[in-house]
């Protein structure tokens, strides 16, 4: 029997007027968790019409600053065509952003909030455990392939704007699991061509996307960047 611990449940379902209404019918649940000590928010979704143990996705957030949270349309967006495909997600909020506790500290610590959420969503009721992904996107892609070693039970890995200096990461390149790469097409942050070449020494398999139009934002592309992750993702891990 799989347990968790300073896990909370807030309530059995959740809507929200800042999102947009789910496409299909999926069961959310808003929780808070325990990272180093601090209480982080975060909300976990499961197919409505999915009886079982199914595989599941973390989804990390890009910078506060940004107006980055677990609200923000490229995460919500990524979670509804996962809960689509069949798959559970967990979206949260990094510590000091929303109601999560703590400061933000700018990607120092934040790593240790993205392991956490995985840890807890691998012992979730209802998840595979064994069938897990992980998501990023701008910092939150940073926060992840910076500390690529601490997420061994991830079994796919995706990344939505990452930096060039991120996918840099040796550990990232020289890994043997599936992993995705999205860039914009007209991203000044984060240059696509540059991505690519560091991506031409990276040991497969791993894809790259290109989106073309996209600037760091993804903004008007947030559908199409969601059903490329929830399809690489549900490939990966079934």
């Amino acid at each position: 029997m799989r347990t968790m611990s300073a896990v909370w449940l807030r309530s059995s379902s959740l809507k929200s007027s800042a999102e947009p209404p789910p496409a299909n019918k999926l069961r959310q649940s808003a929780i808070s968790f325990q990272s180093k000590r601090l209480e982080l928010e975060g909300i976990i979704s499961f197919p409505d019409d999915i009886s079982g143990d199914v595989p599941a996705v973390a989804v990390c957030h890009s910078h506060p600053m940004l107006g980055g949270n677990f609200s923000d349309p490229v995460v919500v967006e990524i979670c509804q065509a996962a809960s689509d495909l069949g798959l559970a997600t967990l979206r949260f909020n990094f510590r000091g952003v929303g109601d999560s506790q703590g400061e933000f500290t700018n990607g120092k610590e934040e790593h240790h909030d993205a392991k956490t959420a995985l840890d807890v969503l691998r012992r979730w009721p209802g998840v595979d455990g064994k069938h897990l992904a992980i998501v990023g996107y701008s910092l939150g892609a940073a926060v992840v392939l910076d500390s690529f070693k601490l997420f061994k039970h991830a079994r796919a890995l995706a990344f939505v704007a990452p930096t060039v200096k991120s996918v840099k990461n040796r550990k990232f390149k020289n890994d043997k699991r599936p992993r995705l790469i999205i860039a914009g097409g007209n991203d000044r942050v984060a240059s696509s061509v540059e991505i690519q070449r560091e991506l031409d020494e990276a040991r497969q398999p791993v894809r790259f996307t290109e989106v073309a139009g996209a600037d760091h934002s993804m903004r008007g592309h947030e559908t199409k960047i969601a059903h490329i992750v929830a399809e690489f993702i549900s490939e990966s891990l079934n």
